[in-house]
């Protein structure tokens, strides 16, 4: 009886506590699936599972562009709010879940809140991540890595399946890397087959597992995480990831900080244009945090891109043929500045972007204070709003057959399409790494079709597989991308 007592009173709490967040919810009056009014579980489970991107979708083409994710969540996907939320000056200001994102000892330009300081630091990384400062100072290391990425890609494509998912990754941190901190990781250099997870560098391997510990930290205390990481040896790798970025990043303030003997890097090119108010800023703390966040942001996202631009154009033979005709135009000593002027590669990559944008997934921002009010739904203060750029690309009345890849699409887009779709973000939030991005982009899939022709998808792969998942960014189901140059392992 008593046993019985107990799992009824459980209950009736349970219920009094649904009840009483429902009827204190400020969003219990948008339409949504009556449960989110109840309880934030749905979108919890949904962004552990890398399935949030995909329900929010769902749920808006269901409900329309205002849809309630939670009691203090709510979706906005119409591409009149999406600018209107993130224009300059607008009020919509980052969350405290943005916050609490600290990867290192000081918090990162990702995460900083406040408008004057976030404007401040921002006005130094913009100078130093310029295309013209890139192209002087950096564009030829990264051409050195995407060669030899590729190069590894063939290698392994001639023996049998090559993971591009693992060699675009790699190249992606290196480069990064080797901006942060002055030298190169060497992950390509190391990694051999699928034995990278033994010679891989273990920062690189911390930041997979500080990305993870990011959206733990969002959804769990802080003093449960690391008290169960202490007896549990594959949590604890995930939650003290930060010990081994801390540590590293002590390459970074060395590089800074040995004038003239030091090597260069992003922020030493930094401390050169910044004035004496500017400089203080550039503390210790702040670079090695500032490094992991380069890395966190610069690998994954970059990775995952040329990721699908090879499953993209690789389904397509007659596309393939295409590209690599048109690189083969190339003199062998191209540049950056060479690859950008290639018409059919950039349209490529502009709806690689589009479709299977990395960093496409829920971008939150606080309410203001006033309230706002879209499509005739009051949302107060207090509720955390979320945009995704996946939902709005794939609006088929502004991109007919939104599902399909089309390389022409934007060879004559509108206006409206082009402000829409916006894989870097717009405003003072959009990506800072712009242009270093675009620059891997292009070198890479330029040296890829020159150097890779006739290269096939491996018959191992599905469509499944591709399915794109969201944590902290976008990554295939099947965590790979198999290719080949071997006739009898290649899809018919």
């Amino acid at each position: 009886m008593q046993t019985l007592s107990i799992v009824i009173t459980t209950l009736l709490l349970l219920i009094i506590h649904h009840l009483l967040t429902y009827l204190r919810s400020p969003t219990r009056h948008l339409p949504g699936p009556w449960y989110t009014a109840l309880t934030s579980l749905p979108l919890e489970y949904h962004r552990l599972t890398g399935n949030v991107t995909h329900w929010t979708h769902a749920l808006s083409l269901r409900y329309g562009p205002v849809v309630r994710l939670s009691p203090a969540r709510v979706a906005i996907n119409h591409t009149s709010a999406w600018e209107e939320i993130h224009r300059i000056g607008a009020g919509f200001r980052k969350t405290k879940f943005h916050e609490s994102i600290v990867i290192g000892p000081e918090q990162m330009l990702f995460g900083i809140r406040d408008v004057k300081k976030h404007k401040e630091r921002r006005k130094l990384f913009a100078r130093a991540l310029g295309m013209g400062v890139l192209r002087e100072n950096w564009e030829y290391k990264v051409r050195e890595k995407a060669e030899l990425a590729v190069r590894r890609i063939r290698e392994e494509a001639e023996k049998g399946r090559a993971d591009v998912v693992k060699w675009w990754r790699l190249m992606a941190g290196d480069v990064i890397a080797f901006l942060s901190f002055g030298e190169s990781f060497d992950l390509l250099e190391d990694a051999e087959g699928d034995n990278e997870e033994d010679k891989g560098d273990e920062y690189f391997k911390a930041l997979d597992n500080a990305g993870v510990n990011i959206l733990l930290d969002s959804l769990f205390p802080k003093f449960l995480l690391r008290g169960l990481g202490r007896v549990w040896k594959g949590l604890g790798k995930i939650v003290f990831a930060n010990d081994v970025i801390t540590e590293r990043g002590a390459v970074a303030v060395k590089n800074l900080r040995e004038v003239g003997q030091g090597r260069p890097n992003l922020f030493s090119n930094m401390l050169a244009e910044a004035d004496k108010a500017e400089s203080v800023w550039l503390t210790d703390d702040a670079v090695r945090s500032e490094a992991a966040g380069f890395l966190l942001a610069g690998s994954d996202t970059t990775g995952m891109a040329l990721t699908y631009m090879v499953w993209a154009v690789l389904r397509r033979p007659d596309l393939q043929r295409r590209m690599e005709a048109e690189v083969a135009t190339l003199s062998p000593d191209f540049t950056d500045k060479d690859v950008e002027k290639l018409s059919l590669l950039n349209n490529v990559l502009d709806e690689v972007l589009r479709l299977y944008n990395p960093g496409s997934g829920n971008i939150i921002r606080d309410v203001p204070e006033s309230g706002v009010t879209f499509h005739g739904h009051f949302i107060p203060s207090g509720v955390v709003i979320s945009t995704q750029q996946w939902t709005m690309v794939r609006d088929d009345s502004l991109f007919p057959n939104a599902e399909e890849f089309d390389e022409t699409r934007f060879e004559h887009a509108t206006d409206k399409q082009r402000r829409v779709a916006q894989p870097f973000g717009i405003g003072t939030r959009s990506c800072i790494g712009i242009h270093l991005a675009k620059m891997e982009l292009r070198l890479a899939t330029a040296l890829f079709f020159r150097e890779c022709r006739g290269i096939k998808i491996s018959k191992n792969m599905t469509e499944d597989m591709m399915i794109q998942r969201m944590k902290f960014f976008t990554y295939p189901k099947g965590n790979r991308c198999d290719i080949t140059l071997v006739e009898s392992l290649a899809q018919g």
